[in-house]
């Protein structure tokens, strides 16, 4: 009787054990499903996450992309200064729609770049000047902002690459005085005159890229060599030179704006240098010598060396037309009562600054004369 007893005992132990058993395994395969279950949750939610700070990281460089575009609203007077080369070296054939658009595209991301790099390595100046720019109102930080100028220098080469070697080799050059102007090591903006020489010749190699786009994309079979120049490259040129001398005004004017910043650093410009009433009197030969180069064109038309051809069939290689030498005279002689007015506040900086944008407007006039000049 014990010895059944006592085996029912060991039956209701074993019937235990063995549904102690099986509730641990349920147990354990419950817990293994919550633990994948949690582990799938937090891998999505990683996932989420990092595409979320990777939204938003793509939005903080927009939003400091646009803050630029609305800061450096100056930039488009290079690319307006490109659209108007790329027109006067389609002279002779229609205009490539795509290729100017290209080419007025980089050279827009080319200068915005150059000037965000110029940012930069200008911070603790621009505090002194107070300058209302990203890189000072703290809208953009400094790896934003090399990140932004190595994206718009890349994407405008890819833009020049299809348009030949000489355009490629315009845009790197330009891209290399641009790092070299703001560049610690080098710091060309310190260095008298190379401030604005350099500046200058930035200008005019983005005027000059516009001109040898349309021209290296263009067949010229039908023209001989003297016709190809003075239809073509003599209006580029031309243009070149004049968005290069006008920045002999534009750098000095901005230069008298920001004296207190540039002595406090120890840059040498113009008006640091020569003093301002010099430097007033640089910026006034300017005008002077683009009316000498304009006044220069009319000889083109009277000259019979431009024309090719029989005596029965001859034909002009350029046309100048007398409006457009009347719009330049006009600019030139707006450009010169603006400085003479300018001489006469050069100690107050908000009222030299808030002249550069008619400045930039007069300029803009020039260029335009040029197309009613050669078209």
């Amino acid at each position: 009787m014990q010895y059944l007893h006592f085996r029912q005992e060991i039956s209701k132990n074993g019937e235990k054990l063995a549904k102690s058993s099986e509730d641990a395994i349920a147990e354990q395969v419950c817990s293994n499903k919550r633990a994948k279950t949690n582990s799938k949750i937090r891998s999505d939610k990683l996932q989420l996450d990092n595409r979320t700070s990777n939204s938003d990281t793509l939005i903080q460089y927009l939003r400091a992309f646009i803050y630029y575009v609305k800061a450096r609203s100056n930039v488009y007077i290079f690319a307006f200064a490109t659209l108007v080369s790329s027109i006067l070296g389609s002279h002779i054939t229609t205009i490539d729609y795509r290729i100017s658009i290209q080419v007025v595209i980089a050279s827009y991301f080319m200068a915005l770049a150059t000037y965000i790099y110029n940012d930069i390595a200008d911070m603790e100046v621009d505090k002194i000047n107070k300058t209302n720019r990203p890189s000072v109102t703290g809208k953009s930080t400094r790896k934003q902002l090399i990140i932004i100028v190595s994206i718009l220098n890349g994407t405008a080469l890819l833009l020049v690459s299809s348009m030949g070697l000489y355009t490629i080799c315009i845009s790197v050059l330009f891209i290399t005085l641009g790092i070299a102007y703001s560049h610690p090591k080098l710091n060309l903006k310190h260095k008298f005159p190379l401030k604005t020489v350099v500046t200058a010749a930035g200008a005019g190699l983005l005027s000059l890229l516009g001109g040898v786009a349309a021209i290296t994309t263009t067949t010229y079979a039908n023209y001989d060599n003297n016709t190809f120049f003075f239809s073509s490259l003599l209006p580029i040129i031309y243009a070149a030179l004049f968005f290069f001398a006008f920045f002999f005004i534009l750098g000095p004017l901005g230069d008298i704006g920001d004296l207190k910043g540039d002595r406090a650093v120890g840059r040498r410009t113009f008006p640091i240098v020569l003093g301002i009433r010099s430097t007033i009197l640089v910026m006034l030969s300017i005008p002077i010598m683009i009316l000498v180069m304009t006044l220069s064109l009319t000889y083109y038309p009277y000259n019979d060396d431009l024309s090719v051809g029989s005596n029965t069939n001859s034909h002009r290689i350029i046309f100048i037309n007398p409006s457009g030498i009347y719009l330049i005279i006009s600019s030139c002689i707006a450009t010169l009562v603006f400085i003479l007015r300018i001489s006469k506040k050069t100690d107050d900086a908000l009222a030299i600054k808030s002249v550069r944008p008619k400045m930039r407007f007069l300029h803009i006039l020039l260029q335009i004369s040029l197309v009613v000049i050669f078209l």
